[in-house]
């Protein structure tokens, strides 16, 4: 970010954030959410001998609009405490709207603690040392800062990356929103346009899922074990924010006219306080829950060697979905398996031939990362040919595309005006980010854990695992409505002249297990339903009459792109490096 967007941010937190007397009440006592609390700032039924997986209400969140406006509503009920971890905190409008509203909290008695990762945060040296000094009740911490700095040198990023290499790649994918220690959120969405419908280019399909009752203890209980660990660092402790702060060389703004919300959030400033709107949005619609569990990996995550031997999350997910019966279905972004989850699937086919298993994720067209997209590419044909998975790449465009994004057309009018003075994407286009999953129509789970190796064993994740039939059906129909002919294209082994997919796929397997994948042809290909047909699943003998072979990258340019050819060379190269995707 330039340091003028920086210095709008400052000027606009100081001009409009005016000290409050903070009423002191009961929890949420004035929000709709209210009705759903005692005291003791949890559900109004106690845990059941200690039991704080029972007596919690819960409520999934699929449109970023409405993920926006929640998070609002809960900072300006809060009466004592606001707890945020993030893995990207951008400033932008969505994040100076959402920092704007946090020091408003602070200025009126509420404490506020917020734990950032710091390697893809913005790193403005000056806007963290205006933070750090704007309240006493407003503190920020960074998590694993490289040197010890906002902003390192690239020689000192290169320099931690070399000889501290496990630690520098170990990374807070933590995402928990906590408000009085009653009303939690967590899920896939960071702090950025793009995880709330206000981006004119790339745009997140995410989902949250807000929690209300005992288990918020155990919430609760994982952010104070990462605000207390050695990883992170006070904003006052790095070296070139506390030069700033003593020397007393930032900037300090008086007024609100220069920052630029750029008209974005005037509808969504008038819902907040809404309060027939919110009950009849959110507050109406929470499921009272049979079970609720907290799933949270430790600070630092696992200490094996290169790069493997899980943590909690993982290994209570794995376990989890061994145990999968007849159905399991998985919303992730980045589909790459490595060879434990590879058994565990493996397993699974060969004890459970009837389970089907089906994956929605990014296409070539959709995704954000091409690296992991490349390590997706490079054992797609392991998915489908011997995992059995039944695999479907979101489009950019999809059919639903302005019921995920019903401000798509204004945005886009802004993406063109955009253009006239600057570069950036031709118009937004979808790419799905939500990390869940459903099992047996009973259990579902949703969080920021990503199904890639990132998240099984460098990075720390978080999320709810949720037994109860109302909210796995309610979870199963959004990822299945993503999956359909409209919003996505089928992933299926291809048809080759004379049969020659038999000794395609041996030659493809056997280069798969060696460093260097230098085979050209895949096995699969990305199909599309034809005009007229009924859809089937790609294990369907009426498959390929139904469907037509739209080539490997759907959605890409003509001819042959630089993203094309990146994708290539990564799949060729990613052999030894996909611990890291």
């Amino acid at each position: 970010m330039q340091r003028a967007a920086a210095s709008v941010l400052v000027t606009f937190l100081v001009g409009c954030v005016a000290p409050l007397a903070c009423a002191r009440g009961l929890p949420l006592e004035r929000s709709p959410f209210g009705r759903f609390v005692s005291g003791a700032g949890v559900a109004d039924r106690p845990a059941l001998r200690g039991d704080t997986t029972k007596g919690n209400r819960v409520l999934i969140v699929n449109n970023g609009n409405d993920a926006l406006l929640l998070r609002i509503h809960l900072i300006r009920q809060a009466t004592k405490s606001i707890d945020i971890q993030t893995f990207i905190w951008t400033n932008d409008e969505c994040g100076r709207l959402l920092m704007y509203e946090l020091i408003a909290a602070a200025r009126r008695g509420v404490r506020v603690r917020i734990i950032a990762d710091h390697f893809v945060s913005d790193k403005d040296p000056g806007v963290v040392a205006f933070l750090s000094t704007v309240s006493p009740n407003l503190q920020v911490k960074h998590y694993r800062p490289a040197a010890k700095r906002i902003k390192p040198k690239p020689h000192q990023v290169l320099l931690q990356a070399a000889f501290r290499f496990r630690d520098f790649n170990q990374r807070m994918h933590n995402k928990i929103v906590l408000v009085d220690e009653a009303v939690a959120i967590t899920g896939g969405r960071n702090i950025e346009n793009s995880y709330y419908n206000y981006s004119t280019g790339m745009t997140f399909k995410d989902r949250d899922v807000l929690v209300m009752g005992p288990v918020l203890r155990d919430v609760q209980t994982s952010f104070v074990t990462f605000w207390d660990c050695r990883y992170a660092i006070s904003s006052l402790e790095l070296r070139d924010v506390a030069k700033l702060v003593a020397d007393g060389d930032f900037a300090r703004y008086s007024s609100r006219a220069d920052f630029a919300l750029n008209g974005l959030f005037k509808e969504l400033l008038s819902q907040v306080g809404d309060s027939v709107l919110i009950d009849e949005r959110f507050a109406a619609r929470m499921i009272d829950a049979d079970r609720v569990q907290f799933l949270a990996d430790r600070p630092g995550k696992n200490r094996s060697l290169w790069l493997r031997g899980g943590g909690r999350a993982s290994k209570a997910l794995g376990k989890l979905i061994a145990g999968a019966q007849r159905e399991l279905i998985i919303q992730s972004p980045y589909f790459v398996v490595n060879e434990k989850a590879e058994k565990v699937f493996r397993e699974l086919r060969a004890s459970r031939p009837d389970l089907k298993v089906t994956v929605s994720t990014n296409s070539f067209g959709s995704t954000d990362n091409t690296v992991a997209y490349s390590a997706n590419y490079r054992l797609r044909s392991l998915y489908i040919e011997s995992l059995g998975i039944h695999a479907y790449e979101y489009k950019p465009y999809p059919g639903d595309l302005r019921c995920v994004f019903p401000a798509y057309d204004e945005f886009e009018r802004r993406a063109s005006m955009r253009r006239k003075s600057e570069t950036g994407p031709d118009k937004p286009f979808l790419c799905i980010h939500a990390k869940s999953f459903v099992m047996d129509e009973r259990v579902s789970f949703i969080g920021s854990f990503n199904l890639d190796p990132r998240s099984v064993n460098l990075n720390t994740e978080v999320g709810f695992l949720i037994t109860d039939i109302d909210v796995a059906r309610a979870l199963r129909r959004d990822i299945l409505t993503d999956t359909a002919p409209r919003n996505s294209w089928v992933i299926n082994r291809k048809q080759m002249p004379l049969g020659l997919e038999e000794a395609n796929a041996l030659f493809e397997g056997f280069v798969r297990k060696t460093p260097l994948d230098l085979w050209p042809v895949r096995n699969t290909s990305s199909f599309e339903l034809r005009e007229g047909q009924a859809p089937v699943p790609p294990d369907h003998p009426d498959f390929y009459d139904r469907y037509r072979d739209i080539g490997p990258f759907p959605g890409a340019e003509s001819g042959l792109t630089p993203k094309q050819i990146t994708t290539r060379v990564y799949k060729a190269v990613l052999g030894v490096g996909i611990p890291l995707f």
